[in-house]
């Protein structure tokens, strides 16, 4: 049985690694309890925890919940197909660590390419380009090809969710904002919007809500059927071809697209255009933890992608502990045994080592 959770403990950690404020509003009810719960990374042993001392730093700066955690009730992760777009310039870099972390525990998965690689499920994208104004080809017809991909499959996407390979993703959270939403009914659902107007209209006075394509946004299934039919010829014949300077085109041409269908941009909360540091330092603490379960972080090196992935899987995992969440933590862990192994096998196949006797001596 799902055991009941009655409150959210939510603790900030100030600069001080001693120091612990109990924060109590109207969403978060806090006691002294915090105290008899644990936090692996943040904890005060936390920087005692071997690697764990790198993620200690996340703890001055991200919203730090430790129990209370809820389940999406109406979608899975298996319900979404997860578009990624990349090209070869990141393959070895940012497309490589997005494949080793978060996107490695999700069953649908789609890297939009201009070229093929053995190591990337990447879906190619013939004449695309690889600057980044070839994304709009890759959103264009990377979501043609995926959905008429699906159409023979038995279990067909409920949810298109498209973000670039810099953007790391915390599944479980995203996942529970679906829950409000019907897929099949036409929704377009993004965050960290900005306003601009159409350029494909004359009198340009057509003006949009555009969510970036960096942070990611959410296409329901009924809404990728109603833009099926429009997607090759808005691309081909009416979108102007002198948006050389355009560096959201691809947001913004879909987005005027799905407008002119009667459809506007459903505004959800948890999309950060920045890492964790860029994004505590440009909006500010009060912003940033207002929310204690982001969706998004954007911007994200290579290298941050591993620390991100292992602190917030480490963060899940202590609220499943703390709420004495035996069923979905053995979901959780064994999924999560299961990927390691097959990323694993993936790695011994794809890296090579060194011949024995050629290596550097380490003094």
């Amino acid at each position: 049985m799902q055991p009941t959770i009655n409150k959210i403990i939510f603790i900030t950690y100030q600069n001080d690694e001693n120091s612990k404020q109990i924060l109590n509003n109207n969403w978060f009810f806090g006691s002294n309890k915090a105290l008899n719960l644990s936090s692996y990374v943040c904890d005060k042993q936390g920087p005692q925890n071997n690697h764990s001392s790198i993620l200690f730093s996340y703890c001055s700066k991200v919203p730090i919940p430790i129990n209370g955690w809820m389940r999406a009730q109406n979608y899975n992760e298996s319900d979404v197909g997860f578009l990624i777009i990349t090209s070869s310039t990141f393959y070895h870099t940012r497309a490589i660590a997005v494949r080793d972390t978060w996107l490695s525990r999700i069953t649908y998965k789609y890297f939009l390419s201009e070229k093929p690689y053995s190591w990337l499920p990447v879906t190619v994208i013939k004449e695309a380009g690889e600057d980044k104004l070839s994304n709009m080809k890759k959103i264009f017809y990377g979501l043609q090809i995926v959905y008429k991909q699906q159409q023979n499959s038995s279990y067909p996407h409920k949810w298109y969710y498209i973000a670039s390979c810099d953007t790391f993703v915390n599944v479980h959270h995203i996942l529970k904002r679906l829950d409000a939403y019907d897929y099949t009914k036409p929704f377009f659902i993004g965050g960290h919007s900005s306003m601009t107007t159409c350029p494909d209209t004359k009198s340009k006075t057509l003006t949009i809500e555009y969510p970036g394509d960096g942070n990611g946004f959410f296409l329901s299934s009924k809404l990728v059927e109603l833009i099926m039919p429009h997607l090759t010829n808005y691309i081909e014949n009416i979108w102007p071809r002198n948006m050389s300077q355009c560096n959201e085109c691809s947001g913004v041409a879909l987005t005027c697209l799905i407008y002119k269908l009667g459809i506007q941009l459903t505004k959800m909360p948890g999309f950060w255009t920045n890492n964790p540091d860029r994004t505590l330092y440009l909006d500010g603490r009060k912003a940033f933890h207002k929310d204690p379960e982001p969706n998004t972080y954007h911007k994200v090196s290579h290298n941050e992608m591993y620390d991100l992935d292992e602190f917030y899987a480490l963060q899940y995992v202590d609220r499943l502990v703390n709420d004495k969440n035996r069923k979905e933590l053995t979901e959780y862990i064994r999924r999560f045994i299961s990927s390691h192994y097959d990323l694993l096998s993936m790695k011994r196949s794809e890296c090579t080592l060194p011949k024995i006797g050629n290596q550097t001596s380490v003094s």
